[in-house]
């Protein structure tokens, strides 16, 4: 598949996300993923507080949020909500904590916790930074 560009307005709307939800929820890990079976970009977004007895309610407030204002660059079903202990999350974080920096890590290998993936683009911690690119 041909592989979709992350545009800035993308990745903004991924931040003004993040930062909405990690008001519901302490966010650890945001990241933009392209697979490589698609050309479609998604934002994985990784809390401690969620878990199998929780998704529902979680996936509920980001249908709040993304209703809640005009989100011309986010679509509800981009969004993918992990635990922070997923395999994806945790190689995330790693990736983004080898070098840690205010900007945002473009990763560009082949696979991430064993997803085949054609670019990642991974945001620093919001704890750290409120400018992400």
């Amino acid at each position: 598949m041909d592989q979709a560009v992350l545009v800035n307005e993308q990745i903004d709307a991924g931040r003004e996300f993040a930062e909405k939800f990690n008001e519901y929820q302490q966010v650890d890990i945001v990241i933009w993923l392209n697979p490589a079976e698609s050309s479609e970009w998604e934002l994985y977004i990784a809390s401690p507080a969620l878990n199998d007895s929780n998704f529902d309610v979680a996936y509920g407030e980001v249908l709040r949020l993304l209703g809640s204002g005009k989100q011309m660059w986010l679509d509800a079903f981009q969004v993918k909500l992990l635990s922070s202990n997923d395999k994806l999350a945790m190689k995330a974080k790693e990736i983004r904590d080898r070098h840690p920096a205010p900007i945002a890590t473009r990763y560009n290998g082949t696979s991430m916790a064993g997803i085949p993936i054609g670019s990642a683009y991974i945001y620093p911690s919001l704890k750290s930074t409120s400018a992400i690119h």
